[in-house]
């Protein structure tokens, strides 16, 4: 079923004539996950965001399960380990994207830890990523959306 959901979003896409936005938005996502998943310095829009988030919840539903199995039994197979990988990529990645997202609206990434330490300003947190970001640069970068393709990454 997930699957068919995952996979079914980006047919849409290709039948509308978008194929390359489809293309696009795999090549935003893998390099999001794997080559910015340590980028703690720079912005990105909240679109971008919106998009990440969903894709990552089915690449985390999709390896989770294995890793679970992994712990269980108490032993791996190369394709657990290398989901487990993706995994710990993927949880990653989703604090580096929330992080830029506050650097988007000109805001500390200090109020991520504000969330975890005080969950009630979570919710608080969840209202500032609806923003949108600062106009023009800001002292974590260019605007996002001065790129081609802005709501990507």
């Amino acid at each position: 079923m997930i699957n068919i959901l995952f996979f079914g979003g980006f047919l849409v896409l290709i039948v509308l004539g978008k194929k390359d936005i489809a293309i696009k938005i795999v090549q935003s996502y893998l390099k999001t996950l794997f080559m910015k998943a340590f980028d703690f310095k720079t912005r990105t829009s909240n679109a971008w965001l919106y998009i990440f988030s969903v894709i990552n919840t089915f690449v985390a539903i999709k390896t989770s399960g294995a890793v679970i199995t992994m712990f269980d039994i108490g032993s791996a197979s190369p394709v657990q380990i290398i989901k487990l990988i993706i995994l710990s990529f993927a949880v990653v990645s989703s604090f580096s994207i929330l992080v830029r997202r506050l650097h988007d609206i000109n805001r500390t990434a200090w109020l991520l830890v504000a969330g975890i330490v005080f969950p009630p300003f979570l919710i608080v947190l969840g209202f500032m990523f609806l923003l949108p970001g600062s106009e023009g640069s800001n002292k974590y970068g260019i605007d996002p959306r001065t790129k081609a393709y802005w709501y990507l990454n």
